[in-house]
Parts: C-alpha cells; sequence; structure tokens
C-alpha cells in the first residue's frame, strides 16, 4: 500500500485537531471523536499486519464515525478509506472497494497524492476481479497523478511506474509491461542505489514478469542477483528464495529446485502470512512431482491447502483455486480419478465465482479440466465446457497484438482442435461392427 503510514500519521494529526473544538458540540461528541481516533491507530496496526478480516471492520467504523462528525472531506478520512479500500481488495470485495475509490478519485477536497493511491487501488480492484482493460487505464491515471504530485524522480513514481508494467503485463502487453518495470527499478536505483531494498523488490518483480511471459532463462540470473545483494530474511530474499525454486522448476530442474523451495516454506513458516506459506509449500509439491515423488507431493498439498482455509479468507480464493490443481493433476498422475476430477471441478469454480470469463487464470484450470475429461475419454463434457470458455478468452485477447494475442490463445486453440477431433471420433459408429 503506497504512503501508508504517513497517510495516516497525517490522518491522525488531522483527527485530534478538530477534536480540541468538539467540545462546542458536547462531550459526547469529543468523546466519540476520542475513541475513533483511538480505534483508528488500532486498525492501522491490524492492517500493516495484513489482519484485513479484523481491519477492515474498524476501519469502515472509522471513515463512518468521521464522516458523521463532518469530516469526510478531509485528508483524514480520505487517508484513512484507502488503508479501508486495501483491506476490501485483500478480502475480495471488489464492489465495496471500487465505491470508495471511485468516491475518493472525484472528491474536489482530494489532493494529488491520495489522487495517486486511489487510481492505484482501483487498478489493484480491476486487476483482482479480471478486468484488465480498466485496470490498465487506472495505472495509467495513477501514474499521472504521481509525476504531477511528486514529480518524476519520486520513490512513489517509482512505485506507479512499477504498477503500470505490471498491468501491461496482464494484458498481454509484454514489451510495453517490461519497459515500464525497467523504468521503476533504474529510478530506484537512483534513489536507493544498486542494492537497496527497494531496488531488489523492482528487480524481483521484473524477474517475475520475465517468468510469466515465458522467458524463464532471463529470468533465473535477476533472481539470483536478488539472494545475491538482498538481507537474509527480508522482504526480498524470501520471495526470491521462492521464486528461483519455482522457476527451475518450470525449467525442468525439479532437483535442483527442491533446496531452494525448502528453505521458502521453512522461513515462511514462522511468518504469520500463511497465505505465502501455502504457495512455497504448492511450489515445493510442484518440484516433487517432478522427480515422480505423487505421494510427498500430496501430502504438501494437503498442507497447502489446509493453511489457505482453516480460517479461510476470500482473499485467498484463486491461491486455493490454483493449490487444488495441483493436486489434481497429482492425483490424476497417481490414478486416483475420482479424487483428481474433484478437484479440478473445485479449481474452476472458486476461480469463475472470483474472476472475469477469459481471465488467464479461469483458462488455466478450465484447460486442466479439459484435457482431463479428454484423457477419461469423455470429449463431450471437454468440449461444452471449451466453448464458451474460447470465446471469453477470445473476447478478452481482441485488443492485443497479434504476436502477443496468438502466444495466449494458441494453447487453449490447440487443446479446442484436439477436443473437437476426439469428440468426432467418439460419433463415428466402430467399423469392426459395421463388418
Amino acid at each position: 500500500m503506497p504512503r501508508a503510514a504517513a497517510l495516516l500519521a497525517a490522518a491522525l494529526i488531522l483527527a485530534a485537531a478538530p477534536r480540541r473544538g468538539a467540545a462546542e458540540a458536547g462531550r459526547r461528541a469529543e468523546a466519540r471523536a476520542a475513541r475513533l481516533q483511538g480505534l483508528a491507530e488500532r486498525a492501522y496496526a491490524l492492517n500493516m499486519a495484513d489482519d484485513h478480516v479484523a481491519a477492515e471492520p474498524a476501519l469502515r467504523e472509522v471513515v463512518e464515525g468521521w464522516r458523521a462528525l463532518g469530516w469526510g472531506e478531509t485528508e483524514a478520512t480520505h487517508a484513512t478509506v484507502l488503508l479501508w479500500a486495501w483491506s476490501l481488495i485483500e478480502l475480495g470485495r471488489f464492489d465495496a472497494a471500487e465505491t470508495e475509490l471511485r468516491a475518493l478519485v472525484d472528491s474536489a477536497s482530494a489532493g494529488g497524492a491520495e489522487r495517486a493511491s486511489a487510481w492505484g487501488l482501483l487498478a489493484k480492484t480491476w486487476s483482482r476481479s479480471g478486468r484488465f482493460i480498466d485496470a490498465e487505464q487506472a495505472a495509467v491515471a495513477a501514474l499521472d497523478h504521481a509525476r504531477r504530485a511528486f514529480g518524476d524522480t519520486h520513490a512513489e513514481t517509482a512505485t506507479a511506474w512499477h504498477n503500470l508494467g505490471t498491468a501491461r503485463g496482464e494484458v498481454g502487453r509484454n514489451s510495453d509491461a517490461a519497459a515500464a518495470l525497467r523504468h521503476a527499478m533504474a529510478l530506484r536505483e537512483q534513489l536507493f542505489g544498486p542494492t537497496g531494498e527497494p531496488t531488489l523488490s523492482s528487480l524481483y518483480n521484473l524477474a517475475a514478469h520475465l517468468h510469466a511471459r515465458g522467458d524463464i532463462d532471463q529470468a533465473e540470473p535477476l533472481l539470483r542477483q536478488v539472494l545475491l545483494h538482498a538481507e537474509p530474511g527480508g522482504e526480498s530474499h524470501t520471495y526470491a528464495l521462492h521464486h528461483l525454486g519455482f522457476t527451475l522448476t518450470r525449467m525442468g530442474r525439479h532437483a535442483e529446485a527442491e533446496p531452494w523451495l525448502r528453505q521458502a516454506v521453512d522461513l515462511r513458516a514462522t511468518l504469520p502470512d500463511r497465505h505465502m506459506h501455502a504457495v512455497s509449500l504448492a511450489a515445493l509439491a510442484d518440484a516433487m512431482n517432478g522427480q515422480g515423488r505423487h505421494e510427498e507431493a500430496d501430502a504438501a498439498y494437503d498442507r497447502a491447502i489446509g493453511l489457505l482455509r482453516e480460517p479461510y479468507q476470500p482473499g485467498f480464493a484463486m491461491t486455493l483455486s490454483g493449490v487444488l490443481l495441483g493436486r489434481a493433476e497429482t492425483r490424476q498422475a497417481m490414478g486416483r480419478t475420482e479424487a483428481a476430477e474433484a478437484d479440478y471441478r473445485q479449481a474452476v469454480e472458486i476461480a469463475r465465482a472470483h474472476v472475469a470469463p477469459g481471465h488467464p487464470r479461469l483458462t488455466l484450470r478450465q484447460l486442466g479440466l479439459a484435457a482431463f475429461l479428454n484423457d477419461q475419454r469423455r470429449p463431450g463434457e471437454a468440449l461444452a465446457l471449451l466453448r464458451p470458455a474460447r470465446d471469453a478468452l477470445l473476447a478478452r485477447t481482441r485488443d492485443l497484438g497479434g504476436g502477443e494475442a496468438r502466444a495466449e490463445v494458441e494453447p487453449f486453440r490447440s487443446l479446442f482442435r484436439e477436443t473437437v477431433q476426439a469428440a468426432w471420433v467418439a460419433t463415428q459408429p466402430d467399423e469392426s461392427l459395421i463388418r
């Protein structure tokens, strides 16, 4: 969350100021203002600790209370709305977050810094809900406001460049995405030095983007560079540990990947973030699968799913869906077809409930289920799944350039053609019976 600490500090200072004049409205209003200030401090701490289940209702009460006291158009309330929206996004409550953020960007009293943060969070909201074109446009607006509010060489402007790169990667504009991420990294290197934590964070994110677009061989040296300079146990170091193992797995170097992933799992087990602990466990399971150790992989997936389900948070939904997909593939390899199908179907249904049609993560899960159905000689069911999914995917990629659109759509088309052929063969009479 950009500038969260500074914004809330400003909020608390401003919240205290009108409270001193509240005696005119009576002691009750003064007492309420004092309680809201204390609640705001607690809510901020919960938000920073990523305890969004507890933070969200506290932040909502603060915002509604300050609005009732007539402070709705103050910087204090705007700052707290940003924190509240962040929690809403993490909890998967995208419509509520969008409502608050739209009101903030339209507010005549909002400053450029607040608008930049609000547009950045709108980009995150729309990205999480599969509205990639809208997310990219919001990221462009966030960068524009950041440049006007802070200048071209400010840390917040570098963050806005990074977010724009991420948004462009999600719509498949890979060349533009890499350029924006490299610009963010260059700015941070200028501001923080080549081994500063923000610079290493940008280096990691560029590597993650290169991995996602298929340039895995380019990602590996960048991740090793992060590990060389990052403080052990720090955020960039932990992420790079995980992603290097993940990258090596995708390169087929499963035995080499496993030690890195075990380090990431062990480190994340000591942290309160159950979500990232589960992500590393699932990646470790992938590395085990690549070595034919399906029973161990299945157990690691079970542990990851347990972390994501107890207690369940809506913000974990798509991760849970991805881990279920991995366990489905494992169980299929083990010959546990009924259990595999249940996992495939649950992975698809969770994704359908949380992202828009044509979203790459939903597409990946639909492809997995369709391929499974084909393997089970059920091409008719696979085709019924793929027809609407194909149409949604083509609609989402229609604005991409020719080469980038083909790269994203071709795997789907390939399976679609294979499924159509299998469905046609299944409808043909057995010639041996005719003879």
